[in-house]
Formats: C-alpha cells, sequence, structure tokens
C-alpha cells in the first residue's frame, strides 16, 4: 500500500521509467531533453490574458428534444464547427450547427447496426469519419458525415475508461485503451491500431497503483481511492506521445509512448490545502465503500491537494493543465502552457470543477459538458477572447475531407 509520503518515490519511479536522468534530464538514445522550468506567473500580462466568455448554452431542464441530455459522455467538432453531443442515456448522437441548431440525430440503443451498448467515446478520422467507441457491443461504429453507417470495426477488449482518453493523430492511427497489468487499480495500457490494416500494438504507461482504502468482505477486496491523494494523470498529443506526470508536484513530461522522454515541465506552485469542510466530506463521499464494510481512515487524507488534476492538448498543440484551487468553490481555471512548454499564465473558466465532464478546446473556443442550477447537464461553448479566431496554417490537423457535403 502507497501511502501519500511514499508518492514522491513513486514520481522518481515515473521519470526513470521515462528514460529520465535526474533533473537535467537525458533520454535514453543520449540526446538531451528540454526542461522547462517556470515561476508561479507566466508571460500573460494583464491585457494580454486570455478569458472565457460563454456564447452558447444547449440542453432544456425539462420536456423532449435533441437538446435535452440525460449523459453527455463526449463532445467532438468538425472543421465546420458542427458539433458532436453523444448521449450515453440515449444512446445518440446528437449533431448541432455553429448556431446551436440542430442538424441530425443518429444511432440508438442496442445491438443491431448502427447502435450502441454503453457508448464511452468518439473520435473524428482525418477523412471526416465518426468513430464511436461502444464497449457494450465489443466494437466501433464508423459514421460518415450525414450520420450513415459506414462500417463496423471489431473492438477485441472490453475495457470501458470514462472520458474515453483516445483519439487519431496525425499519422491516421487510433488510439484506445485496454486493462493495464494492474488492472483497474492501476493506469491502463495504450492500443495504437491502423485502420487501414486492423493491426494494433499494445504500450504500457509506466506503473503506479494511487494510495487507497481497502476492506475485506470474505473472498471479496473493495477498495476507494483517497480522497485529494497523488495520481498518475495522463494525455495523447497529436503525434501519439504522451504527457503525463504524478500530482505531488507540479511537474509533467513529454515523451514517446513506451519511449524516450522529450521535455519535461515544472511550474512553482504553492500548495494548496484541503480545508476543513472538504475533509469533513470525505466520509459521505465514501458512504458506498463503508456501507460494504470499508473503514475511512481521515488521518490518511493528504493536507493538501495534488498540485494539478488532469492534462489535456489542443488541436494547436497548446496544453491546458487544470490545477486544484482553495475551498469548494464552483468554477474551475486551466493553466495555459505552449507546444514548447512555455507557461502563458491561469485562464479562469465558468464550467464545474469535474474531470469526469467531457470538454475540447478547438482554436479560439472551449466545448464542454456543464450543470444547469437544477443540476441537469447541459453543452456549453466559450469563447477565448485574447486567442484571436484560429490560423489554420498553424493547426496542427489539416481540416477533415467530408465524405460527403454539409447538409
Amino acid at each position: 500500500m502507497m501511502t501519500p509520503r511514499g508518492a514522491s518515490l513513486a514520481a522518481l519511479l515515473f521519470a526513470t521509467a521515462l528514460g529520465c536522468e535526474g533533473e537535467a534530464g537525458r533520454s535514453r538514445a543520449g540526446t538531451t531533453d528540454l526542461a522547462v522550468q517556470h515561476p508561479d506567473k507566466g508571460v500573460w500580462t494583464q491585457q494580454t490574458a486570455w478569458r472565457a466568455v460563454e456564447e452558447l448554452r444547449l440542453g432544456r431542464e425539462a420536456g423532449a428534444g435533441p437538446d435535452v441530455f440525460g449523459m453527455p459522455v463526449a463532445l467532438e467538432v468538425d472543421a465546420h464547427g458542427r458539433l458532436y453531443v453523444l448521449d450515453a442515456q440515449a444512446g445518440q448522437v446528437r449533431v448541432f450547427a455553429p448556431d446551436g441548431g440542430h442538424v441530425r440525430s443518429f444511432g440508438g440503443q442496442g445491438a443491431g447496426p448502427g447502435e450502441f451498448s454503453q457508448p464511452v467515446g468518439m473520435a473524428l478520422a482525418g477523412d471526416g469519419a465518426l468513430w464511436v467507441v461502444d464497449p457494450g457491443n465489443g466494437r466501433f461504429s464508423v459514421f460518415d458525415t450525414a450520420g450513415d453507417l459506414r462500417a463496423t470495426v471489431p473492438r477485441p477488449n472490453g475495457y470501458s475508461a470514462y472520458p474515453w482518453p483516445g483519439r487519431f493523430d496525425r499519422q491516421g492511427r487510433l488510439w484506445d485503451v485496454a486493462a493495464g497489468p494492474a488492472g483497474i487499480a492501476g493506469p491502463p495500457a495504450l492500443v495504437r491500431m491502423d485502420p487501414g490494416t486492423g493491426v494494433a500494438e499494445r504500450l504500457s504507461l509506466p506503473p503506479f497503483i494511487p494510495p487507497q482504502f481497502t476492506a475485506e468482505r470474505g473472498p471479496v477486496r473493495v477498495s476507494a481511492p483517497i480522497p485529494f491523494s497523488p495520481a498518475l494523470v495522463w494525455a495523447l498529443d497529436a503525434d501519439g506521445r504522451v504527457w503525463s506526470g504524478v500530482t505531488d508536484r507540479y511537474r509533467f513530461a513529454l515523451h514517446e509512448a513506451g519511449g524516450d522522454t522529450l521535455r519535461v515541465v515544472e511550474l512553482a506552485a504553492a500548495p494548496v490545502r484541503v480545508s476543513d469542510e472538504e475533509r469533513a466530506a470525505v466520509p459521505a463521499e465514501l458512504s458506498w465503500f463503508t456501507d460494504q464494510g470499508g473503514r475511512v481512515e481521515p488521518s490518511r487524507v493528504p493536507r493538501h491537494k495534488p498540485a494539478f488534476v488532469s492534462i489535456r492538448d489542443d488541436d494547436l498543440g497548446w496544453l491546458w493543465v487544470r490545477p486544484s484551487l482553495p475551498g469548494g468553490g464552483q468554477d474551475s481555471a486551466f493553466d495555459v502552457f505552449d507546444p514548447e512548454g512555455r507557461y502563458h499564465g491561469r485562464m479562469p473558466v465558468p464550467l464545474p470543477r469535474n474531470d469526469n465532464l467531457p470538454l475540447v478546446v478547438r482554436g479560439d473556443r472551449i466545448y464542454a459538458v456543464g450543470m444547469s442550477e437544477a443540476g441537469v447537464p447541459q453543452v456549453v461553448r466559450l469563447r477565448i477572447e485574447g486567442r484571436g479566431s484560429r490560423d489554420r496554417r498553424q493547426a496542427r490537423f489539416e481540416p477533415p475531407v467530408n465524405l460527403r457535403p454539409p447538409e
């Protein structure tokens, strides 16, 4: 069992697994990594800092229709600015125009062609085809831009991750996840697939078992992660490389999947204390665990929160790192890094502090799932003031080629 103090050792093992040689950072191939260290203040000034402004919200709280969402688990945006929402409860993909108008819906609950059972994610391929991940039916369902089923591709592993962290890279390879060596207790394995040949390669993430409460119920072992403990967080970039780090410190690295470290980024960030109110709420949050005979030990809950909680990149290669914030407020924020790892600053966003809710950044827009005051899921589009409109000459992807003209 790893304690919070033991997480520092995990960070050292993590760096070693990536091919680092201490803070200087040399890869196994002998080339020097780029180590980027920052103070806690970025290069933005009050005048140049980006701001997130809500400009569209979809989702009625009652009634029926395509804008009433049950469980939106994934979002995608195509080159025309159309928004794809995968609603797992309805078993549908719903498509909306940039002005919020409903374009079409397709799919449905079931096992027939084009239907879904427990869908968890989706990704747009370079040709504009939409691949929907459907673990319940053991397949990917591939649709063209008119919503017609184009192909069904077997998915031999039944591993389900939410939100689904896969994607297509610039080489046209599809990245998926499967159960790792430690099962549900540890990180998943990466699966890199050539959609043309169906050939798949399995790659490993660095091993990390988060601190947990455990209980034995006869032959069954029940476990629950200890709130506010360090974790291994990671994300794939557009080139099929992995950004990842252990969150006991504000430090993460870019490395080839299963290979050498290319860059290390570190930010000088002040520790964020777990408040008395947050600590007092832990037993209620883990009531399902205590109901099964588990015991919550308050002394094992860390005094400080993880330095950061997630990493993601956008279509221009910038990094969006969600930091831990004081208290239990509603609005969140992102620390923004450019493709070279330079820290630009912290941008508040009027979105829930919940990394289980889908979020994507495309150019100067953020698309995310939020919640209404009544707790009903809604889809929100935010404009990033200060970033400017997307320059396609700098984009990491060419616009997808449509299989059919937009309708």
